[in-house]
This record gives C-alpha cells, structure tokens and sequence, in this order.
C-alpha cells in the first residue's frame, strides 16, 4: 500500500473555514454534516491544493457558484475578451476579477485589504501546504526596456497609478510564483515551475460526470486490465454485464454514449437505459481507475445508488483504491451509505474515516472524526453522526 498524499489536513483563510484542523486522514474518507457547512468547500480547497493553485481551475470554481459578475460578462456578453477592449474595459474587468475572487477568502472580504493568505495542507509539515494570496504590485519599464514588478505595501496602494493585481502562489518555505489574476494557459504553464507539480486528481459531481469526461477517462484505460474493473463496477447493480463501450451520438458529434452488453440479450443497451445507478456506478468507476497514485473527489457519492448495494460500491472503492494507491474524499447526507462505508471499512480492514463537520460555539467550522471503531459503534447504536 503506498503512502497517503495527506495523513492530515489544515485550511486557513478559506470559503467558511477561518481555521479548519483535520488531525487524521484515512485512505478513504466520508464527510458529512448539515447543510451550509463546508463539505463542498472543503472537496474545492482540496482540488486546489491537487492543482496547486491554478487560476483555471479558480475561475471555474467561482463559474460553477455563480459567484462572478466578471465570468458572466465574458460568457454572456464577450467583452471581457474581445480585441479591441479599451483600457475601460480593462480596468472594469480586472475590477470584476477583484469581487469575485472575495468569495474564495473567509469573510469575504475586499481581496485588496491585506488579507492573510488561504493556506490548504498537511498540518504536519509547512513544506506541503500551499499559500494563496492576492497582491498588488507597481510595474515599470526600465531603460533596457524590461518590465520591473514590485509587491506594494498596502500603504502604498494610494501612492501608485493603476496597482496591477495578482496570484501569489507559493508551496512551503522557498517555491513561490506570481501570475496574472486570469492568465493564458500557455502564460501560466511557462510561469509554473517543475517542483511544483500537480497531483493526479478527478472530480465527480452529484450530478455525474459529462459525457466528454466520461470519454476522456474512458479512452486512457481503453483496452487495459482497467477495462475489467470498470465492468466490475457495473456488475455490482446488473451482474450480467458482458462488455462496455462508447459510441458516438448521432446528435452531437462531440460526444459519445455509453452502451453495454447483457448477457442473453444480443443487441448491446444504452447504459442509461439500465437506470441512474448505472451512470452513477460508471463515473466513480472510471474516475477512480485514473487516479492512481492520486486523489479522487466525489459529491453526494450515494446519487442515484440503492441502499441496497451501497456496502458493495464502498467495497469496490476501498479496494482499488488500495491497490491503485488512491486516496479518496467522498461527501454524503445519506444514513445508508453511512452504514455502507462502515461495513465495507470493517470487513476490509482499510483505513476508513468519518469527518463530521459542524459549526462550533464560536460560529467556526470544527471537525469531528470517526474511525472504524468509532464508526461501527455509532452504527449499531444508530447514534446521528450526519
């Protein structure tokens, strides 16, 4: 078994987390908790620590909330980005960026305000937590014609002319990079450094994966011994899967369909056809075979899974994620799979653990953790740890 990416975690300065310690982390972990409490957030902060911070990634985050008047102005209105913007534009753009980008910080803050940094992880070591920040900096030409930056001191942001805002990334004690609020791709991948590497990372939503991710992941473990594990996956609500394929949709010419083959049934069936379990049971399946060595994020896991069969899926989970090296994050409301994962955490003997969130006294975010042990006496005591 290969070691966990994070044995803990710690979030300062993020969404609704002004300080969030996680002592313990298992191989596979189930957060649960109340509306409103963190557990998306805390599946974000996690994202952004496995790509270290990438603007894209950000924006999407922020796109996906609805939280960006600026990321609407380009989808809806194209301004933003069109050729001949004015410096009007521009200032309104990057002043957009600036209110959206409030959101990410706890209290929310004007980002100009000397915040203190979001900071995302381990607890037990500062080399692996990455630093997030947004600064202000000067930029001059010099007589050679190169452009100079410099960091302002938040008593000398009246002083200058049109501060530039940007990211300030930085990885433990020495890696640290600055780039633009919204960067190129090509922009970004020059300014990035080898150290600073992601980590190998898929995201499934509650409502599934896209039929483009689902191709994509797909076509990466197309005729390996992946393909096997996948069917396995899919058997465990229609055990007489034979096969799996995706087809191209006579709609759209960018997407395909995923179709199965059933034993005694000679034509193969749309595996929607099978119901929302099936596309359920395929997008974990598919985004856990590419995560080796990796992180695997899933919200609202139990979407569309019959109680039933839940501690089989939890087996499934637990062991490749095992064998694959992957370390899981799940989030759910649901009792059911609650019991599922403890059942499968038991009979496994993986480490598996529980991370209730909750709002203290203090109105902050807490954790409370659940082990195996912990887990299976809440269980059989049917006491309330959602």
């Amino acid at each position: 078994m290969g070691t966990l990416i994070l044995n803990s975690l710690e979030i300062k300065n993020f969404r609704g987390f002004r300080h969030l310690q996680i002592e313990r982390l298992g191989r596979v972990n189930l957060i649960v908790g109340k509306n409103n409490v963190g557990k998306s957030s805390l599946l974000e902060a996690l994202q952004i620590y496995a790509y270290r911070g990438s603007p894209t990634l950000i924006w999407e985050l922020l796109r996906a909330r609805e939280e960006s008047k600026y990321l609407l102005g380009v989808r809806e209105e194209g301004r933003y980005f069109s050729s001949g913007r004015s410096s009007i534009d521009r200032s309104v753009e990057i002043e957009d960026q600036l209110i959206a980008l409030k959101y990410l910080f706890y209290g929310r803050k004007d980002v100009r305000a000397h915040l203190e940094p979001i900071q995302i992880g381990t607890n037990k070591s500062l080399d692996e937590t990455l630093s997030i920040s947004v600064g202000l900096y000067s930029e001059q030409v010099d007589e050679e014609g190169r452009l100079r930056r410099q960091l302002l001191e938040p008593k000398e942001y009246s002083t200058v002319d049109n501060p530039v805002p940007r990211f300030t990334i930085q990885m433990g004690k020495q890696l640290k990079i600055d780039y633009p609020l919204n960067p190129s791709p090509a922009t970004f991948s020059r300014l990035v450094k080898p150290e600073l590497r992601e980590i190998n990372c898929v995201f499934t939503a509650a409502n599934g994966l896209t039929r483009t991710q689902a191709g994509k992941l797909w076509d990466s473990i197309s005729l390996t011994a992946l393909e096997q594990d996948v069917l396995t996956s899919l058997r465990i609500i229609a055990p007489g899967v034979e096969g799996l394929s995706l087809v191209g949709d006579p709609i759209s010419t960018r997407e395909r369909i995923p179709i199965v083959k059933i034993k005694d049934i000679d034509d193969p069936l749309p595996l929607r056809s099978l119901g929302d379990g099936m596309q359920r049971m395929l997008g974990i399946a598919l985004a856990l075979v590419n995560t080796r060595d990796g992180m695997l994020l899933i919200d609202e896991v139990e979407n569309g899974i019959h109680y039933a069969v839940q501690p089989e899926m939890w087996s499934f989970i637990f062991q490749l994620a095992c064998r694959l090296n992957v370390q899981v994050f799940a989030t759910t409301h649901s009792w059911d799979c609650i019991e599922g994962f403890q059942k499968a955490a038991q009979e496994d003997k993986q480490e598996g653990m529980l991370i209730r969130l909750s709002i203290k006294k203090d109105d902050e975010v807490g954790a409370t953790l659940f082990d195996e042990r912990k887990l299976g006496i809440a269980t059989r005591e049917q006491i309330e740890v959602r």
